[in-house]
């Protein structure tokens, strides 16, 4: 087949890729697809894994078994997190006697040579990997891996796509890294939760939440292990809130919680009971290594006379920046100019 039918056959494909009928089925094809164009007798695709932290396979074609049984890796580790955490495809015609294969026996035992491994690049960074095998002695060409390359990144186009409609239809209630309420489905409930506390004449506070030294952390570690520490922060917000609180994430890493039935020293109470669980969880660095964060907080009050939802989470922003300003952190609550 020439190049140029090839390629109209990896774009027509690409375009498939959208219509079916979510993630499992995306991947499915992409398996088969990657094993066909590389004439590989197996195929599998690594995505990265939020709650665990780890490359996962997520789906394979024509592979053995015990190629599936494989243990996750951490990024940086093995053939898949090497490419994962470089971004870079790697090539071998004797992935058993490489020093980047994690489990060379296994390898040999599914009869598997050479071997073929690209990123999924996208434009936030890389997401996974393909991988083709072949159990003859052919190594993979630079054809191939331009080929699969090529693919991979029209793949994973359309599977960001999918990704894209997803977050859409859930855009009104839930953030898809933390699974909180996102922006304006938050927005919405404190709205609600305070025509309650009126009504109920109770009081009601909202806590915005900035993570110090997330941008640091995000640079050393990248944004899937960014990701990570977000899906994390968020468990501690879950475990540390009480029943009746509501947190949210209100977009990168600032986080909101609305505290019903809590005054100015219950909010006081809550923020630190917060900090101090930050700053007492250890989040996941690379290999393992413990990570230490801390938190700061701003607060405001219903009662202090916020006409709506959108100027008392103003408030709480404000008594957030002067937890900034004055040395991170730390608990502002919101005051009235003098």
């Amino acid at each position: 087949m020439h190049d140029d039918a090839i390629l109209d056959r990896i774009f027509m494909i690409a375009e498939r890729l959208i219509v079916f009928d979510g993630l499992d089925d995306v991947f499915e094809h992409i398996v088969k697809t990657a094993a066909t164009l590389t004439r590989a007798e197996a195929a599998s695709l690594c995505v990265f894994d939020l709650p665990s932290g780890m490359l996962k396979i997520a789906k394979a074609h024509g592979a053995d078994d015990a190629l599936l049984a494989q243990v996750p890796v951490r990024l940086g580790e093995g053939i898949a997190g090497h490419v994962v955490r470089t971004g870079r495809p790697f090539t071998t015609a004797d992935v058993a006697g490489e020093p980047l294969c994690e489990n060379p026996q296994l390898a040999r035992a599914a009869g598997i040579r050479a071997l073929l491994c690209v990123p999924m690049n996208t434009r936030a960074g890389t997401i996974g990997c393909i991988t083709a095998y072949r159990k003859g002695e052919d190594a993979f060409s630079e054809h191939d891996l331009l080929l699969l390359s090529l693919f991979a990144s029209e793949a994973v186009e359309a599977a960001e796509k999918e990704r894209l409609l997803r977050e859409l239809k859930a855009l009104a209630t839930q953030d898809s890294v933390t699974g909180l309420l996102g922006k304006r489905a938050f927005m919405e409930r404190l709205a609600a939760e305070m025509q309650r506390a009126r009504r109920h004449a109770q009081e009601l506070a909202v806590l915005f939440i900035d993570l110090d030294g997330f941008k640091r952390y995000n640079d050393a570690h990248g944004h899937l292990m960014g990701d990570k520490l977000l899906y994390d922060f968020a468990g501690v917000l879950r475990r540390h809130c009480r029943t009746f609180d509501v947190p949210g994430r209100f977009g990168g890493d600032e986080f909101v919680v609305i505290a019903p039935q809590t005054d100015a020293d219950g909010a006081r109470a809550l923020a630190w009971k917060l900090a101090r669980a930050v700053a007492g969880h250890r989040f996941r660095g690379h290999a393992d290594a413990d990570y230490a964060l801390t938190c700061s907080v701003g607060a405001a009050l219903m009662g202090d006379g916020a006409s709506d939802a959108a100027e008392l989470l103003s408030r709480a922003d404000a008594a957030l920046y002067a937890s900034k300003r004055e040395g991170k952190n730390r608990i502002t609550l919101w005051r009235a100019a003098a």
